[in-house]
């Protein structure tokens, strides 16, 4: 079965956060030593070298998540473009750390998971506005077709703050046929991105440019993220997905790397996981068909996603 149809059949559920547990457990560098985090203008803030530097530990971190109930584990290959990596040192082992990272993930999941490739913003729309989007472009293209020759079974574009380059992302998705599932997250409030467009706007922008599930990740917490969701389902026929944070927002900044316990006092505002389990009765009967889990959330989250999904069937 595809992904595609099992998305239709069902609720999909995906796996957790991994550079943050990483960065927890100590294979991780959060980077605020280095630059000021939440900026996108230094370099080595959460950056894959793990997948090469300490395979053993993302090995690890996958089995969790599929022990968990994870049927989609997704490749540690977030910030894994050519110009974030370059950034934070690690330009010349790009093609490594993906291909790296993907056969880690394919052989922890076999024949009990799909694989994912994990696509995220480059920073450069950050970093130098929108006029640096031909060259996002030839990043993403470069990283999506390393992808492709790894093997993963789908995308997951991620972590996208500008639909403009989430648009250039499922562009150059689109050129690799591979099925993509499109996510974007909304900060510093959950009432636009960072260009301008509302949740409805954005989940009918990524289902005409062809992914098969749209929807939001990070940043906010499941209670919260389940407003813009609801603007989305309302505007969209395709599945939903939704991988929140695990970390609690408040009502004047609804994103959790906005706020000052990011990235080094997050244990502060940590959310239970019974919010997920929560989370997962409520998506079941709301029609998000993709669920996950992302920064915060270890396994344990996952489980009590799952044990939430079950109890709403």
């Amino acid at each position: 079965m595809t992904i595609k149809d099992l998305l239709h059949d069902g609720v999909v559920l995906g796996d957790g956060g991994y550079l943050i547990e990483l960065e927890r457990r100590g294979y991780v560098d959060s980077g605020s030593g280095r630059e000021k985090v939440g900026t996108g203008r230094g370099s080595g803030q959460f950056t894959p070298e793990v997948a090469i530097e300490n395979p053993d530990a993302l090995c690890e971190l996958h089995y969790e998540f599929l022990n968990a109930g994870s049927q989609v584990l997704q490749a540690l290959t977030f910030f894994g473009t050519r110009e974030k990596l370059t950034r934070a040192g690690y330009g010349a082992d790009t093609e490594r750390i993906n291909a790296a990272a993907v056969k880690i993930a394919k052989d922890v999941a076999g024949d009990e998971a799909y694989v994912a490739g994990s696509v995220s913003r480059t920073q450069l729309v950050e970093r130098e506005g929108m006029g640096a989007l031909d060259k996002a472009r030839d990043h993403l293209a470069e990283q999506i077709r390393l992808l492709k020759s790894a093997g993963v079974d789908l995308l997951i574009l991620e972590t996208f703050f500008h639909l403009a380059e989430m648009k250039v992302a499922l562009e150059c998705a689109a050129e690799s046929n591979l099925p993509t599932i499109a996510t974007m997250s909304f900060r510093p409030l959950i009432t636009k991105c960072s260009d301008g467009h509302t949740p409805a706007e954005c989940a009918r922008t990524m289902a005409g440019l062809g992914a098969i599930a749209v929807g939001a990740n990070c940043e906010q917490e499941p209670k919260r993220m389940l407003e813009l969701l609801r603007q989305m389902r309302a505007a969209v026929s395709v599945p939903l997905a939704a991988q929140p944070a695990a970390f609690q927002t408040s009502e004047e900044c609804h994103s959790f790397t906005r706020l000052p316990a990011f990235p080094d006092d997050l244990e502060t505002i940590q959310v239970s996981r019974r919010a997920f389990k929560d989370f997962g009765r409520i998506a079941r009967a709301e029609g998000i068909h993709y669920v996950g889990g992302c920064c915060g959330c270890n396994a344990a989250y996952i489980r009590a996603l799952a044990q939430g999904l079950a109890e709403a069937k």
